[in-house]
Order: C-alpha cells, then sequence, then structure tokens
C-alpha cells in the first residue's frame, strides 16, 4: 500500500477514533481489534502488484495507438471501491499481472479474440470474470476493471472503452505496471 497524504490522515484519524473507542469499551475493543488487524494483514499481504514501467513506456502506452498490424489490450483501475486490494488480471492464460487503483496494464497482440480474467487477490475462483475481447488489426481497448461490492465479496467487472478520446482522458493519471515473467 502507498502511504500517500491521503492514506496517512486515514490512519491518522482512524487509529484516534479507535483509541478513544478503546479507552471507552476496552473489551469490545479487544474482541473487534484482533479479527480487524487478522483481516488487515491477510488482505495486504496478497498484493504482489508487478513492477512500475519505465517512464518513456508508459508515456507511449497512453498514446492509445497499437503498432503496425497489432492489437493492444488495456486493463486499468480507478475506483474508490476496494483500491488497496489488488486484483490479479490474466490475458490468454499467458500474460499475468496485479493492479490496484491508480495503475493500468497494457499489452500489444496479435489482432483477434482473446480471453481476460481478472480476480480479486483475496477473491474466490467463483467470483472471478472471464471476459472475451474481438480485435482488429491497429484497434485498441480499455477495459476499465471496477468491482461490484457483494454481501460476501466482490466481483469484478468491466467496461469496454474502444473510443480513442476517452481512453486517453481515463490513463492520462494513472501509471502502468509490467506483466510478470
Amino acid at each position: 500500500m502507498k502511504m500517500t497524504n491521503r492514506n496517512v490522515i486515514f490512519f491518522a484519524v482512524a487509529g484516534l477514533i479507535g483509541i478513544f473507542l478503546g479507552l471507552q469499551y476496552p473489551i469490545i475493543g479487544l474482541v473487534l481489534l484482533i479479527p480487524l488487524l487478522i483481516f488487515v494483514v491477510v488482505i495486504l499481504m496478497r498484493n504482489k502488484s508487478g513492477e512500475l514501467s519505465s517512464v518513456e513506456a508508459t508515456a507511449e502506452a497512453k498514446l492509445f495507438k497499437a503498432s503496425g498490424g497489432k492489437s493492444r489490450i488495456y486493463v486499468m483501475r480507478d475506483g474508490f471501491v476496494g483500491g488497496q486490494q489488488g486484483m490479479n488480471i490474466t490475458i490468454n492464460r499467458t500474460l499475468n499481472s496485479q493492479i490496484r487503483s491508480k495503475y493500468f496494464l497494457m499489452t500489444e497482440l496479435e489482432p483477434g479474440k482473446h480471453s481476460v480474467n481478472a480476480q480479486m487477490a483475496s477473491g474466490s475462483k467463483s467470483a472471478a470474470l472471464d471476459y472475451d475481447v474481438e480485435l482488429a488489426a491497429g484497434e485498441c481497448v480499455l477495459l476499465d476493471a471496477k468491482l461490484n461490492v457483494g454481501l460476501l465479496q466482490g466481483t469484478p467487472t468491466f467496461d469496454e472503452v474502444r473510443k480513442d478520446h476517452i481512453a486517453v482522458d481515463k490513463l492520462a493519471k494513472l501509471k502502468m505496471v509490467q506483466w510478470k515473467a
């Protein structure tokens, strides 16, 4: 998890509220604290995001243009809900990486039908999403990954974006992550 200013403030406020409630109701505080700590540790330990791409590679990817005869698939996350939990992305059962909110992945492939799988790092396979996308030569698609919150676990969904200007705007503020080897 990145310790941005927003996250530091959030943790400080949550800590102060927790201290206050813990002093007022110590038994309840202890009973609730232990499972909460275990939950947070498990969630954060499952985050294994890929390495950040170079500035040059990210800038080239944000142009949303496939090179000669190829097609591109982009997968991004930009939502608040479950944003710090990793989402595992697999394309054609060969490319695999993990992204959190404010990050994206890009791959250049041969034109044709491709399979994209998304699963939360702490989610079960039954809540995974299998999504097929058909691409022609020179075509790009942006899959905007969202998390639908359920009673027990969240399920990923994709909003498909094919318009260049919309995709470029969405990618502008994000960082690119590399695929894992």
